[in-house]
């Protein structure tokens, strides 16, 4: 015996109706998530391309927020204050070829290079 699933979308299409109503369906969402069903059940949903970009931007944001922060704590754990972090980011690093940490935390490549290189220094590891 199945479980009814809850519906987590305004629009809904039915499964076998995707092919002849599909394109109307996504364009009456208005960029809102679609449910297709299958026996009274979403089998999935369906956003329109812009739709699924902007989860996708929101989503990056938010791991670049957090990832900051985790470096920021692991910062002030090492300096041992916020001043001496803020000194420490804005000062060239060798390890990173010559650049300040802060200029390079712009992406998730250069936050984890700098949480890397805040690793080997609390590990005495020189640099």
């Amino acid at each position: 015996m199945s479980t009814k699933r809850k519906n987590h979308a305004e629009k809904c299409i039915d499964i076998h109706d995707i092919e002849s109503n599909f394109d109307l369906v996504m364009n009456e969402s208005k960029g809102s998530p679609v449910a297709v069903m299958k026996d009274g059940n979403p089998v999935f949903y369906c956003v329109p391309a812009d739709t699924y970009a902007a989860i996708l931007e929101a989503i990056e944001a938010s791991e670049m927020r957090a990832l900051n922060e985790r470096v920021h704590q692991l910062g002030i754990e090492l300096f041992g204050d916020e001043d001496k972090w803020k000194s420490w980011i804005k000062t060239p690093a060798l390890a990173l070829g010559g650049k300040l940490p802060e200029s390079i935390m712009v992406t998730k490549e250069g936050i984890n290079r700098v949480r890397d290189l805040l690793g080997q220094i609390s590990h005495g590891v020189i640099v």
